[in-house]
């Protein structure tokens, strides 16, 4: 009877092991069919590709100090990041807040639906991983910094730091103020809920709070 519990363990083992390779394998033939390939033009969305090496450093130090200051640093999931939002959450009573990072928050915007379930929050983690795995940091947040969602006019949807930059403030991104830039990173929270022409007081105090860390904080990128 023993010797017939070890030889079901073992197999249920080794079937659970080819499952989770197979498994892993698709994820990661997922996530290199989308990055491998320039950005694919989508019907009602206005964005504009542009080189990591043209967006103002400023721009950039405030996107990582807001989102992942630690984006250099990780393998697409910041561990230590998830244990500070727990700890605060169940012993310093501070609201529960997202941990993701940009690679989680790229593989969500790309590959994922936006649904609050534990299996897709799996999917997004190992996902991220495995993008870091197979692509420089710099492609991740070139990609990221081109893609994101920043405002909606009509049907029309416009994605991206460039774009947004136009939408906003018909410059170029790399001629906006300090106050210009910090306004785009604040409506990454949401251009709804932080709608200028809706609640401006709201997203004053956000601007203001990423322009207060911006000068505080050392810069990530120089």
């Amino acid at each position: 009877m023993r010797l017939v519990s070890k030889r079901y363990l073992k197999s249920l083992a080794i079937l659970l092991l080819l499952i989770s390779t197979f498994y892993i394998f698709h994820l990661n033939s997922k996530v290199k069919a989308e990055f491998s390939n320039p950005l694919k033009p989508l019907k009602n969305v206005t964005q504009i590709q542009y080189s990591l090496d043209n967006y103002p450093k400023d721009l950039i130090n405030m996107l990582l100090l807001v989102e992942d200051q630690s984006f250099y640093s990780h393998y697409g999931v910041d561990l230590k990041e998830i244990a500070r939002v727990i700890y605060g959450y169940l012993f310093e009573d501070k609201a529960l807040r997202g941990a993701s990072t940009i690679s989680q928050q790229l593989i969500k915007n790309s590959l994922l639906s936006r649904e609050k379930t534990l299996s897709r929050k799996s999917e997004e983690a190992l996902m991220a991983i495995l993008l870091e795995v197979s692509f420089e940091k710099d492609l991740i947040l070139e990609r990221y910094m081109n893609t994101v969602y920043l405002a909606q006019k009509g049907d029309e949807a416009f994605h991206g730091f460039a774009s947004g930059s136009l939408f906003y403030f018909n410059k170029n991104v790399e001629d906006l103020s300090l106050e210009e830039m910090a306004t785009l990173v604040a409506l990454l929270k949401g251009p709804s809920y932080y709608n200028p022409d809706n609640f401006p007081e709201r997203l004053n105090k956000r601007i203001n709070m990423i322009l207060s860390m911006h000068n505080k904080y050392k810069r990530i990128i120089n």
